[in-house]
């Protein structure tokens, strides 16, 4: 009896390694796990995702001292480059007073920068929404048709947004447009 289970163990463990060299013939090793790679827009049917979170303390030159520290806003962005057409959706909270203007701004992290495009209120050059909310806190959605020239400079994280208040006039809060990966 010994000896018929020792010769049933071993069968047993015989067909376990015929069926393991099997699988292994069939499917090949595990490999080893690959850290995810970020999407390109090509894998996302074309279409780039971009994001930019402003702050008072990304602003230049710095706001008024009476600037609410807690004033804050979020963009998310999708460039189509087949279209040249940029969506956005900016959401804020927390200003001095309402927003007087909102732009793009072409300008490196750090650096203040000209104006490229009016989201609302002046400049008068064409604004993308016309006047800004009359509230502390807002929502802004629109398109834009970025110009060829612009938009290595968007895809590269070289564009911010800020808004603008009366209490300060060359912005209050402000975020660099950047891809998300």
């Amino acid at each position: 009896m010994k000896k018929r289970m020792q010769w049933m163990g071993l069968v047993i463990a015989g067909l376990l390694v015929v069926l393991a060299a099997y699988g292994l013939s069939q499917y090949g090793p595990p490999e080893p796990p690959q850290p995810p790679q970020p999407p390109t827009p090509q894998q996302q049917g074309g279409v780039a995702l971009l994001a930019a979170t402003l702050t008072v303390a990304q602003e230049v030159p710095p706001p008024n001292a009476a600037t609410p520290p807690t004033a804050r806003g979020v963009a998310v962005l999708l460039f189509d480059p087949a279209t040249s057409t940029l969506n956005f959706s900016l959401a804020y909270v927390g200003l001095s007073g309402a927003a007087v203007a909102a732009h793009f701004h072409n300008g490196a992290v750090g650096a203040a920068g000209p104006v490229v495009q009016t989201i609302c209120g002046p400049p008068n050059q064409n604004p993308l929404l016309g006047a800004c909310p009359t509230t502390p806190s807002g929502f802004l959605t629109g398109t834009w048709s970025v110009p060829a020239g612009l938009v290595p400079t968007l895809l590269a994280g070289g564009l911010y947004i800020n808004v603008h208040t009366s209490l300060n006039p060359p912005g209050e809060i402000r975020g660099q447009v950047v891809p998300v990966p």
